[in-house]
């Protein structure tokens, strides 16, 4: 499956937790760190986070309104990247909808089908980088 292409100064949000209505923001701003970001649909819990691979990303962990999930597609942001608004402000009140991830709605589904387990048996701590960087070792 290919990468779709890079659109500029656009949100998508994935519903971690739906039934508490903990979600996932991710606006595309390549700018920098988005501005100003507020919603009435959501309040940020934590972030802005900036992608470790894409940093054109910036991730935030959100509660969403009673009732409300991404996957609605009725949730409605407001941020500048780049001085700009969102979108030419094409939601009501000059905002830009909050897409939902293609697919990300069925990752509870898997999760309730694996019992809830976590997807290592035995996760490292403290032992060797399995990453790259400095202290990474071939």
């Amino acid at each position: 499956m290919e990468e779709p292409p890079y659109v500029d100064d656009v949100a998508h949000g994935i519903d971690l937790d739906p039934d508490n209505g903990i979600g996932l923001l991710i606006i595309a701003c390549a700018a920098g760190e988005p501005k100003h970001l507020e919603s009435p649909d959501f309040e940020v819990l934590e972030g802005p986070h900036q992608d470790e691979v894409d940093g054109r990303y910036w991730l935030y962990l959100v509660q969403l309104r009673d009732g409300l999930t991404f996957k609605s597609g009725e949730v409605v942001g407001y941020w500048e990247c780049g001085g700009e608004t969102p979108g030419g402000g094409e939601a009501p009140g000059g905002g830009a909808p909050v897409a939902p991830v293609p697919g990300s709605d069925d990752a509870g589904d898997w999760q309730e089908e694996n019992g809830g387990d976590a997807q290592v048996e035995f996760a490292p701590r403290g032992g060797v980088e399995t990453g790259f960087g400095g202290t990474a070792r071939g």
